[in-house]
């Protein structure tokens, strides 16, 4: 698969998880558990300087896709598919994209479930900061505006 490819689909996949995940925020029934890994996630996502910086060339956003896989991965363990959020084929699918690029990421790299709601217990009172602040960084991916 050529570079761009590459960044076409890792852009896509994470379009995709940023308007799940900024819809599902909005749900008013969320536990605290899981409105801690969402928080986190999107810590971990407005992070310029992350595990791999986002400027890095084709795959600066994997890392980031990443993260968003485990926290789909962990919901969908923890209880039903969300509908319009996470599907376990869809997961399932992104879960192995992100195992075989894995080597691109200068070795094997492991997000565990804990270190993301641990990113978000510090910050719960910042979702709706934190939704607009990915709303603006990432309108190069799409209008997430009225997500």
């Amino acid at each position: 698969m050529n570079n761009e490819k590459l960044k076409d689909l890792i852009d896509q996949k994470l379009r995709d998880y940023i308007k799940k995940f900024l819809r599902y925020s909005t749900f008013s029934h969320l536990t605290t558990e899981r409105r801690e890994i969402l928080v986190g996630t999107f810590v971990y996502l407005v992070d310029d300087h992350d595990m791999i910086p986002d400027d890095v060339p084709n795959i600066g956003y994997l890392d980031d896709l990443m993260v968003f896989v485990e926290a789909a991965r962990h919901f969908l363990s923890t209880g039903a598919p969300i509908s319009g959020v996470c599907n376990a084929d869809e997961v399932l699918a992104d879960l192995q994209f992100v195992q075989k690029h894995m080597g691109l990421m200068f070795g094997e790299q492991h997000f565990s479930i804990d270190t993301i709601k641990k990113l978000g217990q510090k910050k719960l009172a910042e979702l709706p900061d934190l939704t607009e602040q990915i709303k603006k960084k990432y309108v190069h991916l799409g209008d997430f505006a009225n997500e």
